[in-house]
Order: C-alpha cells, then structure tokens, then sequence
C-alpha cells in the first residue's frame, strides 16, 4: 500500500522512519506514472513490511521537488534515514522497478532478539557492502553471501557506480536484453558484438545505458549504431578486462536461452 507524502508530512512519515523507503515523485497527468502504478502495488505488498511505498504530487509540493532535484515524473529514490541511497527516473521496466525495491529491503536491519547472537554480519544482504555481509570471487567481483554468485560483472575497484545502484543497472542491462535482444557475437576476444532489433527508441536506451556504464567503468569502449532495423551494440575491453565482458556475454545469453526455453514449453 502506498502512502501519499506532503511538504509538511514528509519528516514524519519519511525523514525519522527506521525503515528504508521507495518514494515515487509523481504527477496526476503523467501517463507513464500511470503505466507502472501497477507494478509498484504488486511490489509494495510483496515487500511490505520491510519496505514502505510513499508518493509525492509534483504540483502540490514544490518544495520537495527543489530539495530532491526532480525534473521529469515518475522520479523514484530509495531513501534511509531521510538520506538517498538510490534512485531510477522514467517508466521502467518491472525488473528494474523490483530491484529498486530489493535494494531497500537490503537495507533493512534485522530484528535481533536481547542476548541472540548474529552470527558475524549485518544480515543486510549484498547490497549493504559490509565485509561480513559480501565475499569477493577471484576477479574481485562482489558475491552473493548465500549462493557464492557474482552479483555483478566488474570488481569492486574498477567500478565507480554506488554499491546500492549496482542490481538497478544490472536489472537495466536485463531489460534491454529481455526486450529486444536478438543475438551475439564475440567477434575477437576483447571484442562482443550485440544486435537488437527495435527502432529509435530501442536505440536511444542504448545509447542512454551504455554511456552511463561507461561513466562508471571506464574501460568500456561502447559503440552503439544502426543496421536498417536493427541496432548494433560493439562493446570492447582491454585485455585484462576480458573476465568482465564473459559476465555480459552470460547475461545476454542466459536471457537468450530463458527466450527458448519459455518458446518450446
């Protein structure tokens, strides 16, 4: 269930909460607002009561528009302790909007009982980035505490986006793939060639993606272009960065097989 937020509830409901919140910025005219209410029910139940969905009306609190620096509905940011951990702009799809929601749940403390030991960790899960609570694999990635997996392609040191933002782009790569992915190639071994089939739109996410990837890991030389109705997407690392484009070969292949897997039932 979500709640609505005003300028002069909001350090009520949000700014002294213990619990880690999703707040959507939101306007009553916006369509795309509208197209994934939906979706941020389903997750505000699924994930209450470690998570709290609040919504904010653009129009009626400018106030909170100025402080968290919004300039296009919807606007969505995880926020602990009143203080912004993550954040997603635009419609986007349901994987990135449930990653969003897992990574305020990671932030979420457990309830120990007086006297019970913890165990040695936090208990916060991976997103939390306390040593207890993550491992590292051999290429320095970090890794599920559970299962042992990489929850991402490139070591800790090489990559610059925040821990907490990290399963949102991972989540965005998967969108993409999921969409429009038709197949790929490595070309050389430095060198992985992706072909999407869509139009402008399909080409402008791409664009849009692999320049902010390449923000934070600058190794990425991407380059994204058309083919009549595809759009070709060549993604090139330096030698010894190669382990990190086998993980993009094996998330656009696992959405490959999961797309033929989903055909023949």
């Amino acid at each position: 269930m979500r709640v609505e937020v005003t300028e002069a509830t909001f350090e009520r409901e949000i700014g002294s909460s213990s619990m880690p919140v999703v707040v959507e910025f939101y306007a009553s005219w916006c369509g795309n607002c509208r197209r994934i209410a939906p979706v941020l029910d389903e997750l505000a139940d699924e994930f209450a009561p470690r998570v709290r969905l609040f919504e904010v009306n653009v129009d009626e609190n400018p106030d909170l528009v100025s402080r968290f620096g919004v300039s296009s509905t919807p606007t969505l940011f995880v926020l602990a302790g009143g203080e912004r951990v993550a954040s997603v702009v635009g419609a986007q799809p349901a994987p990135i909007l449930r990653a969003l929601f897992d990574t305020a749940a990671g932030l979420a403390q457990p309830t120990v009982s007086a006297g019970s030991s913890s165990g040695g960790g936090c208990g916060c899960g991976p997103a939390c980035g306390s040593a207890a609570g993550t491992g590292l694999d051999e290429a320095g990635r970090q890794t599920d505490p559970g299962t042992g997996a990489p929850i991402g392609w490139v070591s800790v040191e090489a990559c610059t986006l925040p821990t907490a933002d990290q399963p949102m782009r991972l989540a965005e790569f998967e969108g993409l793939f999921t969409a429009s992915l038709l197949v790929l190639r490595r070309e050389e071994s430095g060198w992985l060639r992706l072909r999407l089939d869509g139009g402008a739109d399909v080409e402008s996410r791409a664009r849009d993606l692999t320049a902010r990837e390449a923000e934070c890991c600058a190794f990425f030389d991407f380059a994204v272009d058309r083919d009549g109705d595809q759009v070709v997407v060549d993604v090139r690392v330096p030698a010894d960065k190669e382990v990190v484009l086998d993980g993009l070969a094996a998330q656009a292949e696992a959405v490959l097989a999961a797309r033929v897997q989903g055909a023949t039932k």
